[in-house]
Order: structure tokens, then sequence, then C-alpha cells
């Protein structure tokens, strides 16, 4: 458990040296400067708290930032304090509660062989403090070195925490959110830290890593079969312009808790033809076993679920593809991977199909024509899915029951691709149409 000041403001994340070995621009103009590190905060409570006033401290500084009146900090969101903005720079950009701020100055704070991030609240007389790189948990009370007019009578939140030791480049970063599980990993400023949406959080072998973080080849958590090798990334991005004028391209926002019990444990965007788990008794009812994946733009009838019509920064979508269509977890929400059906096949531009022909050894009218990989759950679609949410809605039943409380899901039932009929007689549903133009940027092969 995070240490918390406010009942709920934590220490999330600190770049600690952004232009080492590996470099990280955050205020993005093309140069990664000592300037470029920073704090972030993050609200894990479920109220809005505000944290006017409250003050950054350095042992070799001393205060250095002070977060102005009429700051408020919504739950869930984050509070990040770059160190300086340099010439041709600006700050990140985030989810709409996100705040971002510069504490003006021209040379760097954070000690990068070791130091403490200090946060005190003088209006409670408490303070929280995280250490790095090996340095010991200071005392700031004593008011030495930096910490000159530090209150003497400053109470201490929690022990203290040790976020280990970064790597340059890389931030050290709560994972999940709010979480005790630190890692070192590409920096996320401001991110609710498509296909799967840039800054999503995958569960893997060694921890939660950022989705740009995966490449070919890496070990991501299944649901049923442990982990499995990414096979193929794909990614394209979007402007937020293009965005607010394609409707079909707004990414669905799944806020944290909006399917079940903490789930997601932080806010999840998809895209809306992204498929989801969903459990319950409610599905066994309506299609014979407990587990269906449902496209995520059905979800949308339901509390804490909407669309982000208008996003402040552009927006990436990654396409994941494993040798087994699979369900993972992605900020701790059960979501698919890339399942190579019509739809998807449509979407994508020939040098990606390409790619994929050669890593599946399949040739791409065969693709189109045969089911390559057979679906990790049967799809929920068209009004058997409305149904499915309307009455999970109408019942307040949460969409993911405890996996405890059901059964697993029988395998789907075999296709005859000559008469295009399941084993059950049931017709196979009309051919989806796709809802992508073509993508910006390219394949990220082995």
């Amino acid at each position: 458990m995070a240490d918390l000041l406010l009942g709920g403001i934590a220490i999330n994340e600190v770049l600690v040296d952004p232009n080492g070995a590996i470099n990280y621009d955050t205020d993005g103009n093309g140069v990664a400067n000592a300037t470029d590190e920073f704090v972030e905060l993050v609200n894990t409570s479920a109220a809005a708290i505000d944290i006017s006033g409250v003050q950054l401290w350095d042992a070799g500084i001393g205060n250095y930032f002070t977060f102005p009146p009429g700051t408020i900090l919504q739950p869930g969101a984050h509070a990040m304090v770059i160190t300086g903005i340099s010439a041709g720079g600006s700050l990140p950009t985030g989810a709409p509660d996100d705040l971002f701020f510069s504490a003006g100055r021209g040379s760097p704070v954070i000690n990068n062989g070791g130091d403490n991030i200090i946060v005190y609240d003088p209006s409670n007389d408490e303070y929280i403090a995280v250490t790095f790189n090996g340095d010991p948990l200071d005392d700031p009370t004593l008011g030495v070195g930096g910490y000159s007019g530090f209150s003497g009578s400053a109470t201490q939140q929690g022990a203290g925490e040790n976020f280990g030791f970064d790597t340059d480049g890389q931030s050290l970063q709560r994972a999940p959110d709010g979480s005790s599980i630190i890692i070192s990993d590409t920096p996320t400023p401001g991110t609710s830290n498509v296909c799967f949406v840039d800054g999503t959080l995958f569960d893997t072998p060694d921890g939660p890593r950022p989705i740009e973080a995966l490449r070919p080849g890496s070990l991501v958590a299944t649901l049923n079969n442990g982990p499995q090798a990414v096979r193929w990334i794909y990614f394209c991005t979007w402007d937020a312009e293009t965005i607010r004028l394609t409707p079909k391209l707004a990414p669905v926002m799944i806020t944290r808790g909006a399917l079940g019990a903490d789930v997601p444990n932080r806010n999840l965007r998809v895209s809306q033809q992204h498929r989801m788990l969903v459990r319950g008794a409610i599905a066994q009812r309506m299609f014979g076993c407990t587990e269906v994946l449902i496209a995520a733009r059905h979800l949308l009838a339901l509390p804490g679920i909407h669309l982000d019509h208008t996003p402040t920064a552009p927006v990436t979508y990654y396409h994941i593809m494993l040798d087994r269509h699979e369900v993972l977890l992605a900020e701790g929400a059960p979501a698919e991977s890339l399942y190579l059906g019509a739809q998807t096949l449509e979407s994508l531009p020939a040098d990606a199909l390409q790619e994929i022909e050669m890593l599946m050894k399949c040739p791409i009218a065969q693709l189109h024509h045969e089911a390559v990989q057979q679906p990790a759950r049967p799809f929920a679609e068209g009004r058997r899915a409305q149904t499915l949410v309307r009455r999970h809605g109408r019942n307040r039943k949460p969409l993911l029951v405890a996996a405890s409380t059901c059964h697993p899901a029988p395998p789907p039932k075999p296709r005859d691709i000559a008469t295009g009929k399941t084993a059950g007689n049931r017709p196979l549903p009309p051919k989806p149409v796709s809802v992508y133009p073509a993508p910006k940027e390219g394949p990220q092969g082995p």
C-alpha cells in the first residue's frame, strides 16, 4: 500500500535522469535535458482532493514547488511537476483531469545518484517520502541541509518508501497507479497508466509493462494459458482533430472499477471494436457459457464507460498478436489479443497483411476465408450483445464476477466454412464492416 497524504495522494512516478544512456524528452522540445526530470502525484481515492499549498521538497534545494490555490485533483487523476521547460518545449498533456506544472527552474533538482522526494502538506503538517538509488530516508523535520525552514513538528505519513534503482531515461513508477509495485520503465507523465491505447499496462511474468515497451518475443500473461510470447505488434497514430471529426475512431474510456471490483484497476482506453470479457450468470443463461467476449462499443450504456470524443493529444492504437487468440490482462481487465477475423484483416493495410502472411505462413486470400485462429471465447454480437449489456444494467450486476463462482467457458462451436453454419446449425453472423481508415504508421515486426 502506498504512503498517502490527505487521505489519497501518493507519489506515483519519478523521472530521475532523463538524459543518460537512454533519453526522454518530457517537454517535447526535441532534446532530452536535465530539467526534463519530473515528479508525479496521483489521487488514489474516490473523491476529489484539494492539493492547494502542497509542497515539493528536496534535500539540496529545499521547497522548490508549491501547488497554486484552487488545485483540485480528481479521483484517479495525476498532478505532474516538471523541473523546467526548455526553449521550444511545453507541458505534456494527459487525460482531461490530469494537471501539469513547471517548477520554472533552469537546472535539475533531483540527484541522479540517490535522493529523497518529500511531499509536504502545511495545512495538516504532514508529509510523505520516497527514496531511490540507495539513498537513506531523510528526516526533514531536523531542518538540516536543504530542509532549512521545514516544519519541525511535521508528522510523517507511512514509513517512507524505497522506489529502488532507476535506469537512465526511464522512470520509477507504480504499476498500477497507487500500488506498492514499483517498476523502472518508459516514462508515462499524465498517462492513466486498441487495439489498445499507448500507456496501457499489461500483466507479464515480470510485472505490469506498458504496451509500447512490448516487442515481438516479449512474454505477456494470458488468462488460461500462462505466459505467451508476442508474435507481432502493429500500431497507428491519429491526431486529436481527426478523432474529433471521425467519431468511429474515438476510443472507449472504461473508467477504473467500471467492469467489476477494481476492474480495470486504472482507466483503460480501447478501440470501439475491441472485445472485453464478460463473465457471469447472465452470459450463462443467454449463451450457455459463463464467459463471452463483447465489443467495447456495446458497453457504452453502462455507468463509467463512455466515448472519448475530444482527446487532448494524438492517440496511438496497438494490435498485439499471439500464436493463438488469447485473453490478456490490460490494466487488470480481461481483454482479447488480436483476432484474425475478417474485420481485422480489412482494417489493416497491405504491408501489415503481408507481414502477417509471412508470420502465419498462410496466404492472405486464405486468411480472408478461413478461421486460422479459434476464438478464445464465444463472441457476443449484435442484438444479443445489446441485450446482455441491458440486462446487466437493469439488474445492476457487474460485468465480471469472480472466476471462482463460474464454470470455465466451453470451447466455441466449430464452423463449417462451406455452409457458413456452426455445429448448432446457426448461420454465421454478417460480415462486419471495417471502421478504420488507412493508418498513418506501420508494423513493428521482429
